[in-house]
């Protein structure tokens, strides 16, 4: 969906378009147009709706969550100090740092200590699949994220924005593991060096 447009842009063309498409749906639902008209009219109504909502979802969001960038910052600063003197810089590297995780995790500072829809959180990855698994991977950080149902909706929330620091041993493994370029028997050296149990 995104395009070499400023979501700016973006939202002036598809906001009454948006809007003439809702119209036109509700014109269908109250006249009891055929159910053939009426799915028509309600999947290029989704359809444009989606594509506006995406581009005000843009605007909203900010270039960089400075609260974001901190928390990755400290984690990679713990992870330095933990285990920089035991193993390779690449394998303390902090995952999941990339725009994504930082939109998701704005939206739920947004609404810290409040339930959040996944399907807001989809809006801004436009992704239906992979969004729930991105936001739950924000608790590999360390990070107070929970999700559970409310009124048979799927939510998720953000308690806090106090780390978890006992994940970080997780993370180190996680690297070492993903590492193709080290043997097994590497593998396992780096974890008993680092005093890291290979399950957990």
């Amino acid at each position: 969906m995104p395009d070499n447009n400023s979501p700016e842009d973006d939202w002036r063309t598809l906001q009454p378009n948006a809007e003439h498409a809702i119209r036109t749906l509700l014109s269908k639902v109250v006249s009891h147009e055929s159910p053939l008209e009426l799915f028509e009219a309600y999947v290029y109504a989704k359809e444009v709706a989606a594509r506006a909502v995406w581009a005000r979802m843009e605007m909203h969001l900010p270039a960089e969550n400075s609260t974001f960038r901190a928390l990755h910052a400290k984690i990679h600063e713990k992870l330095q100090m933990e285990y920089g003197g035991v193993v390779p810089a690449k394998l303390l590297k902090v995952p999941y740092g990339g725009r994504t995780h930082e939109r998701l995790f704005t939206l739920l500072q947004e609404k810290i200590g409040q339930a959040v829809p996944a399907e807001i959180l989809r809006i801004t990855t436009q992704d239906a699949v992979h969004t729930e698994r991105r936001t739950r991977e924000l608790r590999e950080l360390g990070l107070d994220v929970v999700w559970y149902e409310r009124d048979e909706v799927r939510v998720y929330e953000l308690r806090n924005l106090e780390l978890n620091l006992s994940r970080l041993p997780a993370i180190v493994r996680n690297n070492i593991r993903k590492d193709q370029y080290l043997t097994e028997n590497e593998k396992k050296e780096f974890l008993r060096k680092s005093g890291i149990p290979e399950n957990g």
